[in-house]
């Protein structure tokens, strides 16, 4: 017989097929389930058999073993109810001295159609039996009958048990959470009990931390207070009180690269502020059980003051955030602001005086809008995210990704609804106001897509892409709100620019003695390809490129060229490239990584590239000298030298 031969697989038989002489053989496999082996009642040092049958959930047990509910001795409360200290059951825990049966759910008119039961029968499968302490249960039974997965009358199935037990221990207000499986004697039911300790419902904490943002350090600590079980539904409530210092670019530039960069290293601003969230089990207010379990909705409502100060404004921020959040499957998130008011936020700035004069001189729509007061009602807020992390591979299907998936999308809009209202509203320079406050209006989408794959000898190659786009209109007629406008360069974006300052398009920044330090965007595109290999178990190490830009919707007659354009914008897309190290500490990972920019388009032609003119550069410096009709050596000292390397991105955790 020769080597090569021909198997063939199928759900009924395997094949074995010689190519010799075509003989057939078939092998039939058959999956039997044997009796099993259970300790027999009347004496148990023997075994008996028992039959394989389907094992069906018949009762299902909360126990809420808490003795600080019970008023008075508790020990006095069980002997009066003639009950031991511990369960019967489950020794290690402490005894219930009552219990009820929660039976509120009914089942929805298809469910009520396929049991031909009349529509708002209780439904048998969500009932459960909650035993507790003191004189109401400290948890909402409701709650409780939302984390669990073994129902009555289902078949029990192990992972339903697992993922009961997860969904328990994530509600937070538990320190241990205890399965136990009974099995009725002489059936093939069993009775399903979580016994369920509380935890320490109030704790207060202090919180240091470093923080960067766009590659800027921080340092900032808080002081938070929470709530566990305020209102008894598992309800979260969270109190901070923060504050600390931060390095930010200056506003205008400085008179050289050195100075600039250096302006971006200290610790220039100071903020301070309270903030409040509650976090709520289902959609409130709706019915908690208003979506299925799987779904896991959840609700949370903040509210925060923040005081920032700079010795070029005191800025103070208050924002009120509503968002429904809730899953499906296990791989995908939905969030959604609450219809009509998802975000309300107030900025109030006072500038100094010599800030105020410089914006004068600069006289730039853009930057007055981003360093003036601004009132946004936000109308809707809607995000999407996807992740194939913890997807279940079906049985049988072949993987066509053997690697990670992520996606993300956000779409906000903002004065829809307070503008319909328009004609209640007075005017002030051609914008209608709530109050005596201009308020914003604008749609907004942003996305990001972020591939992995795992390549040889522990290394990893990461994909991402970025795209968005925000347009204000009616009563906004300049650009975006500062914090929903996009930003070029840093550590987490292009990382051969510095924070901030990439862009916008092909504006010509070196061209320009009023140019911003900042600078801010309508629209931006861009991406990165990352190889990430190991060193040692402590420090890992980075090869990656960068590319992509920001752009103003509209043309802003300070910034020439900034302006997006579908035929223009792929030429615009800033490249760099550099390398990385990375420090593992376990509990956070510090990074630096160095980008040297390659292409940049705001030069003139001939000088885009690194490599061009790289001894004399003269091209770049000739269309200085064309601007400003000066000399070389005159140019050379007022336009910033190409294609520095951005030292030093310093940042905890991966860009993507």
């Amino acid at each position: 017989m020769r080597d090569e031969s021909v198997y063939k697989f199928n759900s009924n038989s395997i094949q074995f097929q010689a190519d010799t002489n075509r003989q057939t053989m078939t092998v039939h496999l058959v999956v039997k389930f044997e009796d099993r082996l259970v300790p027999s009642q009347q004496n148990p040092d023997s075994l008996v058999r028992v039959p394989y049958r389907e094992t069906k959930i018949n009762k299902v047990f909360f126990h809420l073993a808490d003795t600080l509910q019970v008023a008075g001795t508790f020990a006095n409360e069980l002997a009066q109810a003639g009950l031991s200290i511990y369960d019967s059951l489950q020794p290690q825990y402490v005894s219930t001295t009552n219990q009820m049966l929660y039976d509120e759910l009914r089942y929805s008119k298809k469910q009520a159609q396929d049991l031909k039961v009349p529509f708002g029968t209780k439904s048998n499968w969500r009932s459960m039996t909650l035993k507790y302490n003191g004189p109401d249960p400290w948890v909402n039974p409701e709650v409780l009958e939302m984390q669990n997965y073994l129902e009555q009358g289902n078949t029990y199935k192990e992972y339903y048990l697992d993922r009961s037990f997860r969904s328990l221990v994530q509600l937070g207000v538990f320190s241990s959470v205890k399965p136990y499986i009974e099995e009725v004697p002489g059936s093939n039911q069993l009775n399903v009990h979580y016994y369920l300790e509380p935890a320490e419902k109030q704790s207060w904490a202090f919180d240091p931390r470093f923080t960067s943002s766009f590659g800027l350090l921080g340092a900032a600590a808080s002081l938070n207070y929470t709530n566990k079980n305020v209102f008894g539904g598992a309800e979260r409530l969270t109190f901070s009180l923060g504050g600390g210092f931060e390095s930010q670019p200056p506003v205008f530039d400085a008179n050289s690269e050195s100075q600039l960069v250096s302006a971006g290293r200290t610790f220039n601003t100071f903020e301070l502020g309270p903030s409040l969230k509650l976090d709520l089990p289902g959609l409130y207010p709706t019915p908690v059980n208003l979506l299925g379990k799987r779904q896991k909705p959840r609700t949370v409502i903040s509210t925060a003051m923040n005081f920032e100060k700079r010795n070029i404004f005191d800025r103070r921020v208050f924002q009120l955030n509503y968002t429904w959040k809730f899953l499906v499957g296990k791989t995908q998130v939905f969030q959604m602001g609450l219809p009509g008011a998802s975000v309300i936020k107030y900025v109030d700035i006072q500038k100094s005086a010599a800030f105020e004069a410089q914006l004068n001189q600069i006289n730039d729509l853009f930057l007055f809008n981003t360093y003036s007061n601004q009132f946004i009602w936000q109308d809707f807020k809607f995000a999407y995210e996807y992740s194939n992390k913890d997807k279940d591979d079906k049985p049988g299907q072949k993987k066509r990704y053997n690697g990670s998936l992520y996606f993300n999308s956000t779409l906000d809009a903002a004065g829809n609804l307070l503008y319909a209202f328009r004609a209640r509203q007075d005017t002030l320079n051609g914008q209608y106001l709530l109050g005596k406050q201009p308020y914003s209006q604008f749609v907004r989408l942003d996305n990001q897509f972020i591939a992995s794959k795992r390549m040889v000898d522990k290394s990893t190659l990461h994909l991402r892409m970025h795209a968005g786009a925000g347009l204000s209109y009616r009563n906004s007629q300049t650009s975006m709100p500062y914090d929903y406008s996009f930003f070029g360069g840093g550590s987490n974006d292009n990382r051969g620019w510095r924070a901030r300052a990439l862009g916008p398009g092909a504006y010509k920044y070196h061209l320009d003695t009023n140019r911003l330090a900042t600078q801010i965007g309508d629209i931006r595109f861009g991406g990165a390809l990352e190889y990430r290999f190991e060193m040692s178990s402590t420090f890992k190490g980075a090869v990656f490129t960068d590319f992509g830009n920001i752009w103003t919707y509209r043309e802003d007659l300070s910034r020439m060229g900034s302006q997006f354009n579908w035929q223009t914008f792929i030429p615009q897309l800033a490249i760099s490239a550099g390398l990385g190290l990375r420090m593992d500490l376990d509990f956070f990972i510090l990074r630096l990584d160095v980008g040297f920019p390659i292409f940049d388009p705001a030069f003139a032609d001939g000088a885009r590239w690194v490599f061009q003119d790289f001894k004399t550069r003269e091209t770049y410096y000739a269309e200085g000298m064309q601007h400003f009709n000066m000399s070389l050596d005159q140019v050379k000292a007022i336009m910033p030298r190409p294609f520095l390397p951005n030292y030093l991105n310093f940042g905890i955790g991966y860009p993507f």
